[in-house]
């Protein structure tokens, strides 16, 4: 019966360090994984400000491309008003000329009416 009582106590002093060791490593295993997931997070903290700083980037460049658009614009603009008030002086010119061609048919009318005996 010693032998009983003997494989007993091993059996469970081997069970209880068993038990004590599973313990252990849960502790670690679950300290390990929240290691991994703060390494994960700082890693996409990271990453999200590069993509920011890039998109930040991207847009300053777009900024002065616009800007420099908006100075040809300006000069576009100034040219096309000048072409308008162009367009607005010919266009009476051309007015004024119809009047004058009109007086002159209604004149070459007249004189050929009047030799036409």
């Amino acid at each position: 019966m010693d032998y009983l009582k003997l494989a007993t106590v091993i059996f469970s002093a081997t069970g209880f360090w068993k038990l004590v060791e599973l313990a252990i490593r849960f502790r670690v295993d679950n300290k390990k994984q929240l290691a991994e997931i703060d390494s994960l997070r700082a890693q996409s903290d990271s990453q999200i400000v590069g993509n920011w700083m890039q998109w930040a980037q991207m847009l300053e460049k777009r900024i002065k491309e616009l800007e420099v658009m908006a100075g040809e614009n300006s000069g576009l603009k100034a040219q096309i008003e000048g072409q308008r008030r162009q367009i607005a002086e010919l266009e009476s010119k051309v007015s004024l000329l119809e009047k004058e061609n009109e007086q002159l048919h209604a004149r070459l009318k007249e004189l050929t009416q009047s030799q036409e005996p």
